[in-house]
């Protein structure tokens, strides 16, 4: 049964003003780690917080960033047509003059794919399984059969941002060469995708021009912490934790979503002291492999045993169930969360007649999987089968208000509650 402050702290939980959050954030432009927007997007949790009587730390760190600054595809022979496209992360850029080369269909873009196909210094057109988030293998495999670039035709309506770094969670090695030579690879939509297809099968020769000039180098980029201080045990700690970084999108569901759950829950339990300090914490870097939530994990090694849970709130304002991650799965590690843990926030869950289900995760943890490999019980709060996904198109008229109070109503309660027991 709630008590009579948790019903007061649920009831003033605002869907309007979470979502308000969602839209301001997504006015700063796309949040790749390291970007201006990305620097205004951190700068806004912490004033906010700071507005709601918070104390807003700061901490930099540095770590391999990636912007595009221009990008042109387009069909040129036999007939002329622009393209919409997505470089993907950490993609090589052309010359300054691009590349002109005739276009090669290599179907999956797997090794037999190249039998008998001439595809020394042309740009091959390959498709992407509906289960290829690793796209590094592909675009090594056309680098080995000597094309010059590569288009990869998404399975939506729109290009994909795909990123070319290992998909593992071990991060010894974050950025490998492609090889043996280092070639630009983009994204496309189905339907361009198709259209390029038509034009192979109807011309005897398609040619395409790719031009893509970006940036990858070290850049400094920052984890937010505000801290709501706790009244008798103010050296423990819980944890809610919402990125703040972006693909090369608007990024309202991932993850304005979490961070505007987030900042209405601090607004709210501003007003209704704790036992124990409650941190609400924005990632930089998760995108890719949570690197800021490594550095935190790092950095703060000998105080980790004082954070009592990490609740990760990302991607919570779409489409599908709303979903307790028991698990996530890496090609090199799983990481699990822990059960008491889960069946707490699922009990909360309950208790204000919400329905939640429990999932494991094939494509690999959020921040949270960085925290549970340092000792840290966390849990990751998920609504996983968003249409727009790492999009243009995932923008605030997709994201749910009601939505984002239920999940605000779900975290902040467990948190007060783990913050009191």
């Amino acid at each position: 049964m709630l008590s009579e402050i948790e019903n007061q702290i649920i009831r003033d939980i605002s869907a309007a003003k979470a979502y308000q959050h969602v839209e301001n954030i997504c006015r700063f432009g796309n949040r790749l780690a390291g970007s201006d927007p990305d620097n205004k997007a951190a700068e806004y949790f912490a004033t906010t917080c700071s507005e709601y009587g918070l104390y807003p730390y700061f901490e930099e760190f540095e770590t391999d960033c990636f912007e595009p600054i221009a990008c042109e595809l387009s069909l040129v022979e036999p007939i002329s047509k622009n393209i919409e496209y997505n470089p993907m992360r950490f993609s090589p850029s052309t010359s300054e003059e691009g590349i002109t080369s005739e276009l090669v269909d290599v179907g999956d873009g797997n090794e037999e794919d190249y039998s008998e196909k001439d595809t020394t210094n042309k740009i091959v057109l390959l498709r992407r399984g509906i289960e290829m988030t690793n796209f590094l293998p592909k675009i090594c495999i056309a680098s080995k059969h000597g094309a010059s670039g590569a288009i990869v035709v998404n399975y939506e309506s729109w290009p994909h941002h795909g990123i070319l770094e290992p998909d593992l969670f071990g991060l010894e090695k974050r950025l490998l060469p492609i090889e043996p030579n280092p070639i630009p690879a983009v994204n496309i939509s189905l339907e361009d995708g198709q259209y390029l297809r038509e034009c192979l099968l109807k011309y005897e020769k398609v040619k395409m021009h790719l031009r893509l000039q970006a940036i990858t180098e070290k850049r400094v980029t920052q984890n937010v912490r505000c801290l709501l201080p706790g009244t008798l045990l103010p050296e423990e700690r819980v944890i809610l934790g919402a990125h703040h970084d972006t693909e090369n999108n608007p990024g309202a569901d991932d993850n304005a979503s979490g961070m505007g759950v987030l900042l209405e829950i601090a607004r709210v339990l501003s007003e209704y002291p704790s036992k124990r300090t409650i941190e609400f914490y924005s990632p930089g870097c998760e995108e890719g492999r949570s690197i800021g939530s490594w550095e935190y994990c790092k950095r703060h090694k000998s105080d980790l045993r004082n954070v009592v849970a990490f609740i990760n709130v990302d991607m919570v304002g779409g489409g599908g169930d709303l979903s307790i991650m028991t698990e996530g799965r890496w090609p090199d590690k799983k990481i699990v969360a822990p059960e008491w843990l889960c069946l707490f926030v699922d009990k909360v869950a309950k208790e204000l007649n919400y329905k939640t289900k429990f999932d494991a995760n094939d494509l690999g943890t959020s921040d949270e999987g960085r925290f549970i490999d340092a000792g840290v019980p966390s849990v990751f709060l998920i609504k996983p089968w968003e249409a727009h996904y790492h999009s243009m198109l995932d923008i605030p008229e997709y994201v749910d208000p009601n939505s984002l109070k239920v999940v605000g109503e779900i975290s902040g309660l467990a948190a007060w509650r783990l913050a009191n027991r």
